[in-house]
């Protein structure tokens, strides 16, 4: 089985025709949102709370092309659907889902140099 990538470089040139300044927006808007996330992805949180922001984060995970970062939000978010608001499956799901996060965070902030260089071109 073929580990899958943190970042889909293609669909997210996909999704923006290729615009770098696009791009750099989109992640910029997207780092604004997962500052919040980081804070709301805890079982300490009700549970509509961190279900909603897993919910949120999938849709922009999938839009950007974050495929592992939205089958975390998927899974967490799945279990806040089923009502379980505690116990170690949820304490894991909110685990990995804050781990891929930080993940996703350090591979669109890789990309950032590149851009911002093809957006001085």
């Amino acid at each position: 089985m073929q580990a899958v990538a943190i970042l889909d470089e293609p669909h997210l040139d996909a999704m923006t025709g290729g615009d770098a300044a696009l791009q750099v927006e989109l992640i910029g808007l997207f780092d604004t949102q997962a500052a919040l996330w980081q804070r709301l992805f805890t079982p300490s949180a009700p549970l509509h709370t961190w279900r909603d922001a897993a919910h949120a984060c999938k849709g922009s995970a999938k839009g950007l092309g974050l495929w592992r970062l939205a089958d975390a939000a998927t899974v967490a978010e799945d279990l806040g659907r089923e009502g379980l608001k505690e116990g170690p499956e949820v304490q894991a799901a909110l685990a990995t889902l804050r781990a891929e996060l930080c993940l996703a965070l350090e591979a669109l902030q890789a990309m950032r140099p590149r851009l911002l260089a093809a957006n001085d071109a």
